[in-house]
């Protein structure tokens, strides 16, 4: 995801992590060291932006995914809970009042619900931000939800590709 997302929301996501989820945001930088195969240090010394834009840098990188997608969970449930809570909320989905989702998820979700739900995220939220949401959201089932889908093509501020 961080391949085709615009460099600013990336660089908001690392910023937001190195200043509230120091240490996920270090954790994730020794990791991305570590399979570069460069010692910690050469890292750590570098200067605030520098990291980020490394970080960004691996995370772009297939090899990463992973790390990436788990950081992005973070940044969500920790830094925007009151968006998950409000999209899950529209759909009717039982959650736990933090964005986390109680039981399982219903293998379809009504378009209207749906389409209503996204659109008051885009009214009380960044583009971007709900963008990388129903984005993830997307991969907690194998192919997504097509309602979900059909709703990020119908406005071209969900898709990242468009921005890549």
């Amino acid at each position: 995801m961080f391949t085709a997302m615009p460099v600013e929301l990336g660089q908001e996501i690392a910023g937001w992590l190195r200043d509230t989820e120091r240490d996920v945001y270090r954790s994730a930088l020794m990791s991305l060291a570590a399979q570069r195969k460069l010692r910690p240090v050469f890292v750590t010394r570098k200067s605030k932006v520098e990291q980020a834009q490394f970080m960004l840098d691996q995370l772009k990188l297939r090899l990463n995914e992973a790390i990436g997608e788990n950081l992005l969970q973070v940044w969500l449930m920790k830094g925007h809970s009151d968006m998950l809570v409000n999209f899950l909320d529209g759909l009717g989905v039982p959650h736990d009042g933090r964005g986390g989702i109680d039981g399982e998820i219903p293998t379809e979700l009504p378009a209207d619900k749906v389409n209503a739900a996204v659109a008051g995220l885009l009214a009380a939220f960044p583009a971007g931000h709900v963008a990388v949401y129903l984005n993830l959201f997307q991969l907690q089932q194998l192919d997504g939800w097509p309602t979900i889908t059909a709703a990020i093509e119908a406005d071209p501020r969900l898709r990242f590709e468009a921005a890549a």
